[in-house]
């Protein structure tokens, strides 16, 4: 009898204090759940900002690109059409070296500073996607054979050969008239160094096309789990509370058992 008496205060305990300890779970669970939607909900928010900031950046690059590539176009036409109008005559000879000598140049100043500064984004760019790509559960894989900032230094460094191009044509011009043979014959080669900067530029236009993909993907994932995190959280506090009940169930039964030697014990 004693020893029943011994079990049933033991288990009187242990149920009390483990129905207890329940209890105060079940109230940290409610009181946390709110403070956890809230910090969960500003990560999110955080992440969104960031995707924003991205889009934003590819977008300026994009936008260089395409001035770029509007400029090597120009240039291009350009010089092929002063090439045949040099070939039928030489009275282009000064105003055309007005052009190659200042007005070309300076655009080609212009579309590199543009490119630089595109550079720059693209770091901010492959940085950021470098980063997502490590984030568990988003399934986004990110490794490029060549980064975009890489690709972006590539199209301006293609640039940089055209001014020392067009300042040994403007030399040619100013020369004599006699060098007009050589001057077209530089102005119809010209394509080839403006068709290679093409290619680069079209390349980087692609991977920032497809980098704009993955972002427009993550910016909607973000926007899914901001709109779904509080009713996932409620969900989960609502699974844990059935489940701090249930062990609360089971520590009562562990006390009415104590109480049940005790009464045991008395008669």
């Amino acid at each position: 009898m004693k020893m029943k008496r011994i079990m049933g205060i033991v288990l009187i305990a242990v149920g009390a204090l483990s129905l207890a300890a329940s209890l105060a779970g079940l109230f940290e669970i409610w009181a946390v759940r709110q403070p956890a939607t809230d910090a969960a909900l500003a990560g999110v928010n955080l992440f969104a900002d960031t995707l924003d900031t991205t889009s934003d950046a590819l977008t300026v690059t994009a936008g260089s690109l395409q001035s770029a590539s509007d400029t090597v176009v120009a240039v291009e036409r350009t010089a092929l059409t002063a090439a045949q109008t040099m070939s039928a005559t030489r009275t282009t000879l000064g105003s055309f070296s007005i052009l190659v000598g200042r007005d070309l140049p300076s655009a080609f100043d212009s579309s590199r500073s543009a490119l630089k500064s595109a550079q720059s984004s693209a770091v901010v760019v492959d940085n950021v996607l470098a980063a997502v790509s490590r984030v568990p559960l988003l399934n986004i894989q990110y490794n490029p054979a060549v980064p975009l900032n890489v690709t972006l230094g590539d199209v301006a460094r293609s640039l940089d050969n055209l001014p020392s191009t067009f300042s040994t044509i403007d030399r040619n011009l100013n020369s004599t008239a006699d060098s007009l043979d050589q001057v077209v014959t530089s102005l119809n080669a010209l394509p080839k160094t403006t068709q290679q900067a093409q290619r680069n530029i079209a390349d980087a236009q692609q991977v920032v096309a497809r980098y704009q993909g993955e972002v427009d993907g993550l910016q909607k994932l973000s926007k899914s789990i901001r709109a779904s995190l509080p009713a996932v959280l409620t969900a989960i506090t609502v699974g844990l509370t059935f489940v701090v009940f249930w062990l609360g169930m089971i520590q009562l039964q562990v006390l009415l058992k104590g109480l049940e030697l005790l009464r045991g014990d008395h008669k």
